[in-house]
């Protein structure tokens, strides 16, 4: 059942529950332009802990004040929380938890496409490389002839028929680590001016989707130029789900549900303001997020440790929702999403994909604020636990303990104290020696080991080897050997940078290494094989020998496995590998 109508390509289903009938609007719009997408849903139950998608029944996308009849539904229960299968031709499929209650609510979904529209080039540090995408709120179109334009340059650029524009200008001014804040404004014929105020955009390529309508509103400004309020997901620890424990292999949910004030997901609210909900992958969370939570311009380290936060931070939140409908909230109550990326958060983003903290087997709250350093100042500290004095972070009375942060001495408290200090992670990538992502990580979250009380959470592991093959299995010493393994990416986005590391060693001998083959792989996500030659030694002993075979998240990004890099996984064969100098005594090794 199909429509080709041209409308908004809402679908209205109506959900039957065991008192009362309501219709959900759900709109389907492209991650990356802001327009309507035509698909299909499919629905599947959930059965205890699982989110198993069989029993799939089918509905087609239909225009605005059509109802699609689901009378198939038969057994189905709707009525608590279901998992639904989106797929749409010409976009990645997305596994939804659903949460259904007794009121209609307008949901948004966010489909990323197959082939997906990369951020244009830009080399240049002293540029500014703006693109995206202008819409019609109302009618999820493009709109054309739209002028954009920023406050700090005198350029401007005009929406195409496809609604995309492009705008090149000198870099904002950067002083002390942030970019000058800047406003872009968009006029149109026909709709009321868009200001999107107060964004630290740094220099390269950024993308913003600009949504024009007559509910238009200036979305607030980046998070770090805020007046500090805690609201109602910022304190303490809350419950865990069972729905949130982590198994062999830390597999992140595919999707979060955020709140919004509107339906085209740009809008801003606290949690008990949110009258729309937008749903969209993890992965895309995070690059909507990150830019908003962290400055674009800082160095890689800082930016990519701020990307598992803030997943972390997220992924708790499906399993421990706020609301009936949505997992968290799109401002800086819980923590900041809307429409823009930017190409540096982007790489951060996909150099963790996946990766988030946990604690206790399940996923941790990672919370986090500009700057954790006890020192009382000017800037918007609300923090009341100011105990641990300068040089430090941490709040003791609500279960941070306190921590050594030398990075940060001397700089005003500028959050609550808890988790990690964002200014402090770019301090660290300007430390003597440069500390990376997981070391910041570790630090933080769990001081190096040596943590008590929340300060223990640890980095879950996203890269599971399934099965390991050595051939072949009996050699004479001096030969080559290819390893090769099942594994898995349990993360939704590609890992480019991950390492394949080997060894050998006949209990109780020491290790016997091959670091020249040691080899880099890109991991897509689900199930692959990979492989990796291993030259043995010219004078190894006969006899059997166990073979260890890992993964490793690439940390530092050159292609060579040290201390600084993440272990995925490790998998030993006890008696792998047989040495056996006769084998090829009848001189037929050829």
């Amino acid at each position: 059942m199909k429509s080709s109508t041209a409308a908004q390509f809402i679908l209205l289903i109506a959900l039957l529950f065991s008192a009362s009938v309501h219709a959900d609007e759900i709109l389907l719009l492209d991650a990356e332009t802001g327009f309507a997408v035509n698909g299909e849903l499919s629905w599947a139950a959930v059965d205890g802990e699982t989110l198993p998608l069989d029993a799939e029944i089918d509905a087609a996308l239909l225009g605005r004040g059509q109802v699609a009849e689901v009378a198939a539904l038969g057994d189905l229960p709707l009525t608590g929380t279901t998992a639904i299968r989106i797929v749409a031709d010409g976009y990645q499929p997305l596994r939804v938890i659903w949460r259904s209650g007794r009121e209609a609510v307008t949901r948004t979904v966010l489909l990323e496409p197959l082939q997906s529209r990369p951020l244009p080039p830009s080399d240049q540090t002293d540029q500014l490389f703006l693109s995206g995408w202008v819409s019609d709120s109302q009618s999820r179109r493009p709109v054309e002839g739209a002028i954009v334009s920023v406050s700090h340059a005198a350029e401007q650029a005009r929406s195409n028929a496809q609604g995309y524009y492009e705008l090149r200008v000198p870099a904002p001014l950067t002083v002390g680590g942030r970019p000058e804040a800047i406003d872009v404004r968009v006029e149109a014929p026909g709709f009321p001016e868009l200001q999107v105020a107060d964004r630290l955009l740094a220099a390269g390529s950024a993308r913003l989707n600009l949504a024009l309508g007559a509910d238009s509103i200036a979305p607030a400004g980046h998070r770090q130029l805020q007046t500090l309020i805690p609201g109602p997901e910022s304190v303490g620890e809350s419950r865990q789900s069972p729905l949130g424990t982590l198994g062999v292999g830390d597999a992140p949910p595919g999707s979060i549900t955020v709140g919004f004030a509107d339906a085209s997901c740009t809008q801003r609210c606290c949690s008990g303001s949110c009258t729309n909900a937008c749903t969209m992958s993890l992965e895309e969370y995070v690059r909507r997020g990150l830019p908003k939570e962290w400055i674009a311009s800082w160095n890689f380290d800082a930016l990519a440790a701020g990307a598992v936060a803030y997943r972390s931070y997220g992924a708790w939140h499906v399993f421990n929702p706020p609301q009936s409908f949505f997992d968290v909230c799109s401002s800086a109550c819980c923590q900041v999403n809307e429409p823009g990326t930017q190409t540096n958060t982007n790489v951060a983003a996909a150099a963790t994909a996946g990766v988030m903290l946990k604690r206790d087997g399940q996923i941790f709250r990672s919370e986090y604020s500009a700057q954790n350093n006890n020192l009382l100042g000017a800037l918007s500290c609300v923090n009341q636990d100011l105990s641990c004095g300068n040089s430090f972070a941490g709040s003791p009375n609500t279960g941070w303990p306190c921590l050594a942060d030398p990075v940060s001495a001397d700089q005003a408290c500028f959050g609550h104290g808890r988790g990690m200090s964002q200014w402090g992670n770019q301090y660290w990538t300007q430390a003597n020696p440069p500390q990376a992502w997981k070391w910041q990580l570790n630090h933080y979250y769990n001081d190096s080991g040596s943590g008590t009380n929340l300060r223990t959470a640890t980095i879950s592991q996203v890269l599971v080897i399934d099965a390991l093959r050595v051939t072949p299995a009996v050699v004479a010493t001096g030969k080559v050997i290819t390893l090769e393994m099942d594994v898995r990416n349990l993360a939704a986005s590609t890992h480019e940078h991950v390492m394949i590391g080997a060894s050998l060693r006949q209990p109780p001998g020491p290790f016997i290494d091959d670091p020249a083959n040691d080899q880099p792989v890109s991991l897509p996500p689900g199930a692959s094989t990979v492989s990796r030659q291993f030259v043995l030694p010219d004078a190894l002993a006969d006899g059997s020998y166990a073979v260890y075979a890992s993964l490793f998240l690439d940390v530092d990004r050159n292609q060579s496995i040290s201390g600084t890099d993440l272990a995925q996984q490790l998998v030993i064969q006890p008696d792998g590998l047989t040495i056996n100098a006769d084998i090829f005594a009848d001189r037929f090794e050829d």
